[in-house]
């Protein structure tokens, strides 16, 4: 027999493959920056980010001084029942001791 079947897969392509002919694949940042060799381009390894505790800074602000301030509980309901002194103490502004100050600047570190 002259003729017999070749499966498809064993047949040679009649023409070329579009990606046997496409340009060869050139990295983004060495089009962009030619002057520029690869490995100037790393990245370099830092250090990780600080995370800030978002509990802490939803009720601590920090003053210019490097003191925290955060103002007093107790006074948004429930006031039928406390004096006037009372209800004027508790809408101030309290200041971090020293104790707490140093717990703060580990909780908001870019504070």
């Amino acid at each position: 027999m002259l003729f017999t079947r070749i499966p498809l897969l064993a047949r040679p392509l009649l023409r070329p493959s579009p990606i046997a002919s496409a340009s060869p694949v050139v990295p983004l940042f060495s089009r962009l920056f030619a002057s520029s060799s690869p490995a100037a381009l790393a990245r370099k390894p830092t250090k990780t980010k600080l995370k800030t505790h978002k509990g802490a800074a939803k009720r601590w602000i920090s003053i210019a001084n490097g003191a925290f301030k955060r103002s007093k509980a107790g006074k948004v309901h429930l006031n039928g029942g406390k004096d006037r002194e009372r209800l004027n103490r508790l809408g101030g502004t309290v200041l971090a001791s020293s104790r707490q100050k140093r717990l703060l600047r580990r909780l908001m570190p870019y504070a």
